[in-house]
């Protein structure tokens, strides 16, 4: 079961993963909430799917009652490879996520030693911590404070107002914590590739967002911006915790920082709205082109009501009346003898046949139909089982209504109860042109008859 899981949890972080990509991609600001919900929806999915299955709708079968029949029992070996595997899996999370927890462990120790070095101080009236060459930096989860190497002291009033705007809208975004909830994802599924893909881009977008955030507040410094950004990472150090944000991050996102600092966004988003526009139009004019939205010459549906010929002369009010009177006595003549003509040649009666293969509903026999294949029908069963669920040990029982003709055929089907996974529901469909059953009987003539059966998947 856990090795299946995990699979399958993979293939859902593997597809947040893509979504993640193509939606920053739209976006020139608030890149790093598209992948905490990337890494939400990577652990959330799969724990969902884990804790309440693969649930499926109900069958769409009428409310009619139908036979019943001897339910059938499927049982196979739920043993597989992939099966074997799991304990060896599990003890493998185990250890890798309590490794992970020791190297944080180690992080923090030495952050905490580390920081009793440090010398509290202000820069351009803001309270910050003075290191060596740690940082520019915020650290602390509860308590976070900005954490200045030496350098910055004489770096200039320019730089120093970037520095500090830089860490302030860290501070002011929560980013320390955001980065520290989203470590704790991976602590917890370490095995699942698409979490470290995504926390590593979960740090790119939080230096990108806090970098257009300050470019924001001095558009005019960008150059210099950039400049402070070789700076930076050309030197100091990481500091080793997880409750950080830093302006100092690793040298290999140097330079998406600087592509991205001088990247032409204003255009980009002018190209996807114009591309949203074009789409927007295409489909309007395509809805435009259905028959029957748009009409021509105004509205079809009117019928023209032609004009009364002219006379050649005003008929009286007298001689209109008597010309409908005549009229009608004539219309009565005409039906009279239609009368006497239906009279002597009478229809036969009309009989209409119910068809019984419409819907499910009750069929009064006096012999039940009869499984003659069961032991057949019940091995290819066992071959539809769902691979997944069976190597996770997942049953069900799924109720199916067979209309059986009067030659013991089944001509149709449907799911009346599922079994709680779709999986199953169609793996009992897949054979039921198999079943061969003995026809029922009503007064001795074989009849058709709608028949409930029961089919219960497990494992062993």
């Amino acid at each position: 079961m856990i090795a299946a899981w995990m699979l399958w949890s993979i293939g859902a972080g593997l597809l947040f993963l893509v979504a993640g990509l193509a939606m920053e991609r739209l976006l020139n600001r608030g890149r790093r909430w598209v992948w905490a919900a990337a890494g939400a929806g990577t652990v959330l999915l799969p724990a969902v799917r884990l804790l309440v299955g693969d649930g499926a709708a109900e069958g769409t079968a009428s409310a009619g009652a139908v036979i019943a029949l001897e339910p059938l029992a499927v049982t196979v070996a739920g043993d597989s490879v992939l099966h074997t595997l799991d304990d060896v899996l599990l003890m493998g999370w185990v250890a890798v996520s309590a490794l992970l927890v020791v190297v944080a462990l180690a992080g923090a120790a030495r952050f905490a030693w580390r920081r009793r070095g440090w010398e509290q101080g202000t820069l351009l009236g803001r309270r910050v911590l003075w290191t060596r060459e740690s940082g520019p930096a915020v650290v602390g989860l509860v308590t976070s404070r900005i954490v200045l190497p030496a350098w910055v002291a004489g770096a200039g009033r320019a730089r120093q107002e970037l520095v500090l705007a830089h860490e302030e809208e860290h501070l002011g975004a929560h980013d320390v914590q955001l980065r520290f909830l989203a470590a704790l994802l991976l602590f917890a599924f370490p095995w699942n590739p698409a979490l470290w893909v995504q926390y590593h881009r979960l740090g790119l977008a939080v230096e990108l967002d806090c970098d257009r955030r300050v470019m924001d507040r001095w558009p005019e410094r960008r150059r210099l911006y950039g400049d402070l950004l070789l700076r930076v990472g050309t030197g100091g150090r990481a500091i080793p915790a997880m409750a950080v944000a830093a302006l100092a991050e690793r040298k290999s996102l140097l330079e998406q920082r600087i592509r991205k600092l001088f990247s032409k966004a204003p255009e980009v988003r002018m190209a996807q709205a114009a591309f949203l526009a074009f789409g927007a139009i295409l489909v309007v004019g395509v809805a435009v082109m259905v028959p029957g939205i748009a009409r021509e010459g105004g509205d079809a549906n009117v019928v023209p009501i032609p004009e009364a010929p002219a006379q050649a002369g005003e008929a009286t009010l007298d001689e209109v009346v008597a010309r409908m009177r005549a009229a009608e006595v004539e219309m009565k003549q005409e039906l009279d003898r239609l009368e006497q003509r239906v009279d002597e040649f009478p229809l036969p009666p009309v009989t209409v046949e119910e068809d019984l293969s419409a819907a499910p509903m009750w069929t009064n026999v006096d012999v039940l139909p009869v499984l003659n294949n069961t032991e057949e029908v019940t091995r290819l069963l066992g071959s539809e089982y769902p691979p997944l669920l069976r190597d996770a040990g997942i049953g069900g029982t799924v109720v199916v209504w067979f209309f059986v003709d009067e030659a013991g055929e089944v001509v149709k089907t449907q799911v009346h109860t599922s079994s709680g996974h779709a999986a199953l529901d169609d793996a009992a469909l897949r054979v039921a042109d198999r079943y061969e059953f003995s026809p029922a009987t009503h007064e001795g003539e074989a009849v058709p008859v709608w028949v409930s059966l029961g089919i219960a998947f497990e494992t062993r």
